[in-house]
């Protein structure tokens, strides 16, 4: 993988892949995506991409989410900040006490391709970091309160999905639950847990959740599809 600036359509992060068979462009999130053939010559690129150009340049492109100095949110167990750094040229990052702080060298372009993924990585490694310290015993807590039992927990980087339980009762728990506040965390690990006992998302299945929930479970699955987190929008593309 490697970037190029177009004039007019901004930056391009090529993608050489074995298995294509021509050139696809896709517009994200600042960027456009391009998959080309294994060994494509960089004129052969270019030729396409102004192929390509009037086409891209009428599609929108993916609403864009820059995290940048003045980019401030709170997850369940810190509020996360950006910082300039003129010590090091390194990124790093600090979490005390509730905050995340993620330091950028100075000379750093913050709302290029690559400082955003580093940003993004530093973020979610300290997501990663909360998830397995909060869900685990959450998820043993509640799993307690109802008498439902489980084998292990897994915090993994789920992107299109908050969870899944296996037929043998493991539980796998995105580390993006931490985005999300207590009542939802819980309302995921709940469902989670009552598949333990019904696999699938019968009638029976929404009634235990409820229960367990105190309230119409499919009501909070419906507030979680639909009233996401602003932080959200830094982590998925739309």
């Amino acid at each position: 993988m490697y970037r190029i600036k177009h004039s007019e359509l901004g930056e391009i992060v090529v993608k050489p892949n074995v298995r294509a068979k021509k050139v696809i462009a896709r517009p994200m999130s600042g960027h456009i995506e391009l998959t080309i053939p294994q060994g494509l010559s960089h004129d052969k690129i270019l030729e396409s991409l102004d192929r390509l150009k009037p086409q891209l340049l009428k599609l929108p492109r993916r609403a864009e989410h820059f995290i940048s100095e003045t980019t401030s949110f709170r997850t369940f167990t810190f509020e996360a900040c950006i910082k300039k750094y003129e010590i090091s040229n390194q990124f790093r990052m600090t979490l005390r006490n509730g905050m995340l702080t993620v330091f950028v060298p100075e000379n750093a372009d913050i709302l290029s391709v690559r400082s955003q993924n580093i940003i993004k990585n530093l973020i979610e490694e300290a997501l990663r970091h909360e998830a397995k310290r909060i869900l685990p015993v959450k998820t043993e807590q509640l799993a307690q309160k109802f008498k439902l039992n489980y084998r292990r927990v897994f915090i993994k980087k789920l992107k299109s999905k908050w969870g899944s339980c296996s037929s043998d009762k493991n539980i796998n728990l995105s580390l993006y639950l931490m985005l999300l506040d207590e009542k939802m965390i819980e309302y995921v690990i709940l469902h989670e847990l009552t598949h333990t006992v019904e696999l699938n998302h019968s009638t029976k299945f929404w009634e235990k959740l409820s229960v367990f929930c105190g309230e119409d479970a499919k009501m909070l699955d419906k507030k979680l599809r639909y009233n996401l987190p602003n932080s959200y929008a830094y982590f998925f593309e739309h």
